[in-house]
Order: C-alpha cells, then structure tokens, then sequence
C-alpha cells in the first residue's frame, strides 16, 4: 500500500529541489567572481579565477547532493 505523505512535508521537499538548480548557479557565480577579483588585484592571468570557479562548481554540486540527501528523509 502506498503511505499517505504530510502535504506540509511535500511542500518543504518541493522548495527545496526547486532551490538546487539557482544555489548551484549562484556558488558557480560566486567563485567566478571572486577568482576574477584576486586575478585583477594580483594582476594574473586566469589562475585564480579557474580555481574560484572550479571551487564554486564543486561547492554547489554538494549543495545538491545535500539537498537531496534531505528530501529522501
């Protein structure tokens, strides 16, 4: 038999899944943006500004899986 689910519940585990795809897009922005910065105010190349990025990147991929870790609850 299927388990009738708290409608409550189902609208915070909405909320939540629908907040992956922009936390995901904001911690790549934030890492882009903060690498373009130590980039110009060292005056190098692109170095800092792949390893924010690439940091921001991994920062919201486990943003995801952290959220949906909590909607499984």
């Amino acid at each position: 038999m299927q388990e009738k689910k708290n409608p409550k519940k189902e609208f915070v585990d909405i909320a939540r899944l629908t907040s992956v795809g922009i936390a995901l897009v904001l911690c790549t922005l934030i890492g882009y943006w903060i690498g373009n910065y130590v980039d110009r105010a060292l005056h190098t190349a692109p170095i800092f500004l792949i390893v924010f990025f690439l940091l921001g990147v991994g920062a919201g991929i486990i943003n995801v899986f952290r959220t949906i870790s909590k909607t499984d609850d």
